[in-house]
Parts: structure tokens; C-alpha cells; sequence
């Protein structure tokens, strides 16, 4: 082969060579709407024209019926299904029904219950697939649907908790007014003392006869027995619980209230950034 012919030959392959390359780059740039886009899910079929979509053109053509429809076919057929079944059970109480009428009986209901059913199934299917294509909306996280990560869930849930609790109990101290003669009152304590001493709260217990529980009663804190929250600072003071409360109730009074004095706490900031 000459030289010429040979430089010649070259040149095609580099022209070639450099076409597929530049062709695959303008492929690899758009493959962002596979990993981005709605259609992420369909695989490498995600480029196809939904022109020649068969799936696209019946979405196209399909009827929606609007929110009264809809209801107006649900009921009616819930009351189908109703009457088939009263049907059905009437004939088979009645000794004289023809066993022809009542297996037409029969199946006329159960007609109806294996269209329910099969309806049922498609809501399943089209529901696991939404939970996949938007995972949001599972929120399997915060939701979790298997027994392992329930029990992670509850043991997470637990511990944070016990820290907001325990970051309470930091800032404020528990005023219990009770009565001797009040059997709720009496109850009461052990619950509380116990909870106390769990947390790490500094715990009074006095009457509503005492200095301390005038000044209640003067709060409008008239009955027992009646948990009170005090700051360590003495600037706050809001009633906890009133009447006698389990420990799981406690503890939702006290994460609550955690929440709210938080919340007031960034108000305060708010309203003094903007003074």
C-alpha cells in the first residue's frame, strides 16, 4: 500500500472513530432525565416517544370520573352487594327455595364479591408501585412496616424520650398538691414519687392549706391532685397534670410540654430580634 493510500485509509478511521465518539457523548448527556425525571423506572425504555406509546395513547383516551361520580358508583355498589347478600341469606333460610334459585343466588353475590375483590387487588398493586416510584409518600421511616424496624423504631422512640424528659427534669422542679383524704391523691404518689426519682426531678408534695398552696389556689389550682412545673429560675409556673395519671400519661404530659416551652421560648426570640 503507498503512502498516499495508506494516510488516506487513516484518515477514514479517525473520522469514523470520532463520529461514535461524539455520538455516544450526546447519548450520555441525556441519560439525567432517566435518573431524574418521572420515567426513571422504566428502564432503558425511558428515551421511547410516547407517540408511539400504546400505554401513553390509552392515558390519552381515558375517562376520569369526577369526585361525585365516583361516590355515587361506590354506593351503588356497596347497596348491589348489600341486597345480594340479604338475598342470598333470606333464600337460604327459606326451606322451600329450590336449590337452583339459590346456587343463582349464590352466585349472583359472589359475582360481585370477586369484582370487589379483583378491584381490590389493582388498588394493592398500583399502591406497592407508587410506594416505589415515590418513596416519600411510604415514609417508611418514619412508618416503618416490618417487625424489625418496628422494634428499632419503638427502642429509638423510647430513648429519645427518656432525653427530653430528662433535659425537663434539668430545668424544672414538680409541686405536687395533694389531700390526705383525697383516695386520688393517695394514689397518686407512689406514681409520681416513682417517676421522680426515675427522671431525676426534684419533687414537693404539699396541701392546698399550705403557704404554698394558697398561692396555688390563687393560680386557680383548686383540686387534687394536681402536678404543677416550676422553673429552677422561678419565672415559669404551668400545671402538668390534674387527677391521677399513669406513668405513660406522664410522659406524654411531660414530652408535650417540653414541646411547648420550646415553642414559646422561640417565639420570644423572634419577637425580640424584631424589637
Amino acid at each position: 500500500m503507498s503512502t498516499s493510500r495508506l494516510i488516506a485509509w487513516i484518515t477514514k478511521r479517525l473520522i469514523v472513530i470520532l463520529f461514535i465518539i461524539g455520538g455516544s457523548r450526546e447519548v450520555y448527556a441525556g441519560t439525567g432525565s432517566f435518573y431524574n425525571g418521572d420515567d426513571r423506572y422504566r428502564g432503558f425504555y425511558w428515551f421511547e416517544d410516547d407517540k408511539n406509546n400504546p400505554q401513553a395513547t390509552d392515558l390519552r383516551s381515558f375517562y376520569y370520573p369526577d369526585a361525585v361520580e365516583a361516590q355515587k358508583s361506590i354506593e351503588a355498589r356497596r347497596q348491589a352487594m348489600d341486597d345480594a347478600r340479604a338475598q342470598m341469606v333470606e333464600l337460604g333460610f327459606r326451606e322451600n327455595t329450590p336449590p337452583s334459585v339459590l346456587r343463582a343466588a349464590i352466585v349472583k353475590y359472589k359475582k360481585l364479591e370477586a369484582a370487589m375483590h379483583e378491584g381490590v387487588l389493582r388498588l394493592v398493586a398500583a399502591s406497592e408501585e407508587a410506594n416505589l416510584t415515590n418513596p416519600e409518600i411510604a415514609d417508611v421511616i418514619n412508618f416503618p412496616t416490618n417487625v424489625f424496624a418496628n422494634k428499632l423504631k419503638r427502642k429509638i422512640d423510647e430513648q429519645e424520650k427518656d432525653e427530653i424528659i430528662r433535659s425537663f427534669a434539668k430545668k424544672f422542679d414538680l409541686v405536687l398538691f395533694a389531700s390526705s383524704s383525697c383516695p386520688y391523691s393517695l394514689a397518686f404518689v407512689p406514681v409520681i414519687t416513682d417517676f421522680a426519682s426515675r427522671y431525676g426531678f426534684a419533687l414537693e408534695t404539699t396541701s392546698l392549706s399550705s403557704k404554698e398552696g394558697k398561692l396555688a389556689v390563687s393560680l386557680d389550682i383548686k383540686h387534687t391532685p394536681t402536678l404543677v412545673a416550676v422553673s429552677k429560675d422561678g419565672k415559669q409556673l404551668f400545671e402538668l397534670a390534674r387527677g391521677l395519671q399513669s406513668a405513660s400519661e406522664l410522659e406524654a404530659s411531660f414530652v408535650t410540654a417540653n414541646n411547648l416551652t420550646l415553642e414559646n421560648r422561640r417565639k420570644s426570640y423572634i419577637r425580640a430580634k424584631r424589637r
